[in-house]
């Protein structure tokens, strides 16, 4: 059988899903799958990694990030070891420019004896400049094949010096079968429960790392413009930005912090009235499309120009300012049926053609052709 390898940072909660599904699907396909992951620092908060294996044929490494002013360097130890040790036929990296062993890897290829570098293409960069643009058009182009989270993930990698024969769009996503619907009102009675405080308000939603980049303090903005008594805004996350969050919050009654939930959020989707996100992320999107909800969104990752229709199953933010948010869940929360509608047509799109078992079906078909 020919060797994949995955070599990822990270290896998040969400991630595990993926992998399991792998090592259950690229066998019979002729593949085997090895991953190689990152250790976790405990002391990191909202972006961390899980410290056990999720499959088999897992090693772990250590790696350190430098941050030269807006620029984040990693450099990985014994990963060139490791690979030279696996042997694999086609080595599936996240790209990042900053990364030291990405570099080695496209350097050492033939030395290596493995025949396709492979991106793992989100598309986004925090913090674009002119130093980190030069690099990456002479960075994205030395690998063989880029697998896109996103349609802008694709363009991304085009803008960059990619071919467009080197690119598969895998609409990145999380299992929508694993997730359990609950009637709305048997959710809001148990979310209720938990957090009394929330009465019998209409709940906004957010889930997922309190970063700076979330940009939730424009969600705090929006509610202060529609000075509504009938909403109240939840918070399920936990994150390095968490503590100015709850600094902004001093004094509000309109603002519920749960804190980390990953078992039993379920609920919390299930309960509320719609999901914002005003700054990056993705994932969190499509869970919140499984748990049939609009979504009221900015540019996300570049993942809410696939997933945000606008007017059908949510709504997109163009100027992303607090006063467009606020108009948008304002019309969300006061034409009736609306939520049910938006839901619905979230619901029809992430068991659709941006489910699991597509994603996956793309991921395994790519895979094995190029391991011909």
């Amino acid at each position: 059988m020919k060797k994949i390898l995955f070599i990822f940072d990270r290896v998040a909660h969400y991630h595990q899903e993926l992998f399991k599904s792998l090592e259950k699907t690229l066998p019979t396909a002729g593949l085997d799958l090895y991953l190689l992951s990152g250790e976790t620092n405990q002391a990191n908060k909202g972006r961390v990694g899980l410290g056990e294996p999720v499959i088999a044929k897992e090693s772990k490494f250590t790696f350190r990030e430098y941050k030269i002013g807006s620029f984040i360097f990693r450099r990985h130890f014994g990963v060139i070891d490791k690979v030279r040790e696996i042997r694999p036929d086609i080595v599936v990296v996240l790209s990042h420019v900053g990364n030291v062993s990405h570099w080695q890897l496209m350097g050492l290829k033939k030395q290596l004896g493995f025949n396709k570098l492979v991106a793992w293409q989100c598309g986004y960069e925090y913090n674009p400049g002119v130093a980190k643009g030069f690099l990456l058009k002479r960075f994205i182009p030395k690998f063989d094949y880029h697998m896109a989270y996103h349609s802008n993930a694709r363009d991304y990698a085009l803008s960059h010096g990619a071919r467009a024969d080197q690119i598969t769009v895998m609409h990145n996503t999380i299992n929508e079968e694993r997730i359990e619907l609950m009637p709305k009102a048997e959710a809001q009675a148990l979310v209720r429960g938990k957090h009394p405080e929330i009465g019998d308000r209409k709940i906004i939603l957010f889930v997922g790392a309190v970063l700076a980049e979330k940009r939730i303090e424009v969600i705090l903005e929006a509610l202060d413009l529609m000075k509504r008594r009938d909403v109240v805004f939840v918070l399920v996350g936990d994150g390095e930005h968490l503590a100015a969050v709850r600094a902004a919050c001093t004094g509000r009654d309109d603002v519920v912090l749960t804190g980390s939930i990953v078992e039993g959020v379920g609920p919390y989707f299930d309960a509320a009235e719609m999901y914002v996100l005003p700054g990056t992320g993705g994932l969190g999107i499509n869970e919140a499309m499984a748990h049939r909800l609009p979504i009221v969104s900015g540019f996300a990752d570049g993942s809410a120009d696939d997933l945000v229709v606008d007017g059908e199953n949510g709504f997109r933010l163009r100027e992303n300012t607090p006063e467009e948010l606020a108009k948008k869940m304002a019309t969300i929360l006061d034409t009736p049926g609306l939520t049910e509608r938006m839901g619905e047509r979230s619901r029809a799109m992430i068991t659709g053609k941006f489910s699991f078992h597509e994603f996956i079906n793309r991921i395994v078909n790519q895979l094995t052709r190029l391991a011909r």
